[in-house]
């Protein structure tokens, strides 16, 4: 099921379609209604919903007919809604991602010195965010957050992950023994399941296209939302809409994938590294 936050970008997609083809500024609409120009651009780029009023007066000064109001008056309430990661306490950076990842179909990820979030144990999530500046709350806010995101993966209608993980993400958590033996043993399993696809960019490939650091593709329903990206970084994250950035992103992930280890042998270097351990 789309979640709010997809149909908050998406009725602010058909805002903006309709008030570009009556041929009308941000600051017209905003005068219209009564409110900042900065407003009208929240509501256009899905930050945030108008109310019912300023919905109907915005259609109204657009043109639109009655239908299409209907239509929309629906997206509005759907995307008013609240999801889970609105109440959890996350900074905004991160549930902004959280709440396209609830509404998206499919994923690719890039790592390049952390196992995949949607693949982590428990444990392990805490570890590293133990390594940040956050407080005992905020630690366990962030990994109950990323536990409650997995479940996607085992739903009847799962989220479609495909991963490449650099060697150094595996190695570095072998060489944690606290978290090495189930973390190893986790990624494994999950790495089996029929909607995930896990490749390993060994050490042999030298360099690559995306040394400089990680990052995830974002794909929708049809017609719903062109795919997205999001980094993170130490000290936060932002999600990317500039279609011509994050088609360059999927060429150097089709790079990466191109250069990584196949299923099978990304698995047994999996499991060599967990056996050793």
């Amino acid at each position: 099921m789309t979640g709010p936050t997809i149909r908050r970008h998406q009725l602010g997609i058909e805002l903006r379609r309709l008030r570009e083809a009556a041929g009308l500024t941000r600051a017209q609409a905003a005068h219209i209604v009564d409110c900042s120009h900065t407003k009208i651009t929240h509501m256009e780029i899905g930050r945030s919903s108008p109310r019912k009023t300023e919905l109907i007066v915005l259609l109204q000064y657009y043109g639109a007919d009655e239908e299409h109001l209907d239509a929309l008056e629906q997206l509005r309430q759907e995307a008013s809604q609240r999801g889970w990661w609105s109440t959890a306490r996350l900074p905004e950076w991160l549930a902004a991602y959280v709440g396209l990842e609830a509404g998206a179909v499919s994923l690719r990820s890039f790592e390049l010195e952390v196992i995949p979030g949607l693949l982590q144990t428990e444990q392990y999530a805490r570890e590293l965010h133990l390594l940040r500046d956050l407080t005992p709350d905020e630690v366990d806010r962030r990994v109950a957050a990323r536990i409650r995101r997995q479940v996607r993966l085992a739903t009847p209608d799962p989220l479609q992950l495909s991963g490449v993980v650099s060697e150094a993400a595996l190695q570095r958590c072998a060489r944690h023994p606290t978290v090495a033996a189930d973390q190893l043993r986790h990624l494994l399993d999950q790495a089996r399941r029929p909607n995930v696809d896990l490749r390993v960019l060994p050490f042999a490939a030298g360099l690559h296209s995306s040394m400089s650091g990680s990052f995830t593709l974002l794909s929708f329903p049809a017609e719903v939302l062109p795919d997205a990206a999001y980094q993170e970084y130490a000290v936060g994250g932002h999600v990317i809409d500039d279609e011509s950035v994050v088609g360059r992103l999927a060429n150097i992930y089709s790079e990466l994938r191109s250069q990584a280890l196949g299923s099978d042998e990304s698995l047994a270097m999996i499991a060599e590294l967990a056996d050793s351990g």
